[in-house]
């Protein structure tokens, strides 16, 4: 109880700092971060996790808003995954909430330097995973995400609109494991949009977004090749027929798949060869809400 009442005494206590230097300011800041970032991943029930992270968000988002705190690693932060897109045009905080019966929920805030107002913005992210359900066809946007916790951005530069390609990771019910591949973009005020038809498994199908799920006992990898521009990841595959089509039972086969950046499109490659090609890195499961690598 006495945790509780501090992390509450938290957000109201840090803006007498204002007067301090900058960094001495994102310091105290991230202390306190710190301590409600580690009782939402360890405390005993959801209920105290609930009351730290409704804390850590206030005190995160208030924080944010303070000059030259884009450019503050917040690196003290071991549970909270922390990704930078490749163009320093915005960076995710990203975390993760185990419920009492075990499911995850996921949490995140897109801080995003805006050139045509010139400052930084501050966009929470709101998972509604369980309500979304044409997952690769839906238009999401920052109060209706598909949460995951991101690991890799891609960004290949080209005329016109902006986008991001992210990688991420989702931990789903405990019996199946799933990498979303997501399309990122900023359209409007303080607006982020989710998922775009660029996804080609053949020249008659798109899809917006790729959610590959497969058994939570296995390893599956999903990686960004900068050089070759593509997305590889694991081939999978029931272990018996009788399971064609369960998804939650998909196993890696041995060969591995592609997106293949062409012209503003990703387009499914399969069976690629790998051989004397970037080393496909094995991800495991998220620690502790740690980013995978």
């Amino acid at each position: 109880m006495k945790k509780i009442c501090f992390l509450v005494f938290t957000l109201y206590s840090l803006s007498s700092f204002a007067q301090k230097g900058n960094n001495n300011l994102f310091a105290e800041y991230e202390d306190t971060l710190k301590v409600m970032a580690h009782t939402i991943m360890n405390a005993e029930t959801e209920a105290e996790k609930r009351l730290a992270n409704t804390a850590f968000i206030a005190n995160l988002i208030e924080v944010l808003q303070y000059e030259k705190s884009f450019k503050f690693p917040f690196d003290s932060l071991p549970t909270i995954a922390r990704i930078l897109s490749p163009d320093n045009t915005f960076r995710i905080f990203n975390w993760l909430l185990k419920k009492d019966n075990g499911a995850y929920e996921y949490y995140a805030i897109v801080h995003y330097h805006n050139i045509k107002r010139k400052r930084y913005e501050i966009i929470p992210l709101v998972d509604n995973s369980a309500n979304i359900r044409n997952v690769e066809q839906e238009d999401l946007d920052a109060k209706n995400w598909y949460g995951g916790i991101y690991y890799q951005i891609a960004y290949i530069k080209k005329i016109g609109r902006k986008y991001y390609t992210l990688l991420a990771w989702d931990g789903n019910d405990g019996y199946s494991t799933k990498k979303i591949i997501d399309v990122l973009y900023f359209s409007g005020k303080n607006k982020i949009k989710f998922g775009l038809p660029i996804f080609k498994k053949n020249k008659k199908e798109s899809q917006k977004r790729v959610v590959i799920e497969y058994d939570a006992k296995t390893s599956v990898s999903v990686r960004y090749q900068q050089k070759e521009q593509r997305i590889v990841f694991n081939h999978l595959v029931p272990p018996k027929k009788d399971l064609e089509g369960l998804e939650e039972y998909y196993i890696p086969e041995g060969t591995f798949n592609s997106y293949q950046y062409n012209k503003g499109k990703w387009l499914l490659k399969e069976d690629i060869d790998i051989r004397n090609q970037e080393k496909v890195k094995r991800i495991k499961k998220p620690k502790r809400g740690l980013v995978p690598r």
